[in-house]
C-alpha cells in the first residue's frame, strides 16, 4: 500500500492565507414554566418532555429529547434533538451529546415520545439508548434514565426502573 504525505502541496496547487476560526456557543431559544428545577424521578421527566413537546415541538411525531442535568441533577436545559414521523426519529449519539457538551452536563436523561401510544421500546430504541450510554461514559457525561412517553396521559416506560441502563453500564464494564 502506497503511503500519502499529507503534507505536502502539490506544484499545481495554490496555499491559502485564510483558516477559518470558529467559535462554538450555547443559544437559549426560549423558556418554559415548570414547578421545580431537580429531577427526583421518571415522573418529574415525563411531565417535563411532555410539556415540552406540546409547546415547543410536534406531538403528532415521534421526538427524541434529552434533559440537561448538573451534578446536582438540577435541570440546566432540554432540547428536542430529532423530530421523526410517525414511528420513529433518527437519533445519533452525537447530536445527543452536543448540547449536553455545550451546556456543561454532568447528566441527562433521554427521552422520547411515541405517538402510536404503546409505550414498550423497539429494538431500535434499545439500540440508540446502548450507544448513546457508550459514547456518555467515554466523554464523562451519567445517563441517568430514558423515559418513552404517552402523549395523550401521563404513562410512560423508564429504562432505568426497568433496569436497562443499570445493564447497559454493567456490559460496558
Amino acid at each position: 500500500m502506497k503511503q500519502i504525505d499529507l503534507f505536502s502541496i502539490p506544484k499545481d496547487q495554490s496555499v491559502s492565507k485564510f483558516v477559518s476560526i470558529y467559535r462554538v456557543s450555547l443559544v437559549k431559544d426560549k423558556s418554559i414554566s415548570f414547578g421545580h428545577c431537580r429531577m427526583n424521578n421518571s415522573k418529574d421527566a415525563q411531565s417535563l418532555i411532555q410539556s415540552l413537546i406540546k409547546t415547543q415541538g410536534q406531538p403528532d411525531r415521534e421526538q427524541f429529547c434529552v434533559i440537561l442535568l448538573n451534578a446536582k441533577n438540577e435541570i440546566i436545559g432540554l432540547n428536542i434533538v430529532s423530530t421523526g414521523g410517525l414511528s420513529s426519529a433518527s437519533v445519533h449519539p452525537r447530536e445527543v451529546l452536543k448540547p449536553a457538551i455545550l451546556a456543561n452536563s454532568a447528566a441527562m436523561i433521554l427521552c422520547h415520545n411515541h405517538p402510536s401510544n404503546d409505550l414498550e421500546p423497539s429494538p431500535d430504541d434499545l439500540a440508540i439508548t446502548k450507544r448513546i450510554v457508550q459514547a456518555s461514559e467515554i466523554i464523562g457525561i451519567a445517563v441517568h434514565e430514558h423515559i418513552i412517553i404517552s402523549m395523550d396521559d401521563d404513562r410512560y416506560y423508564s429504562f432505568a426502573d426497568n433496569g436497562i441502563i443499570k445493564k447497559f453500564y454493567e456490559e460496558i464494564g
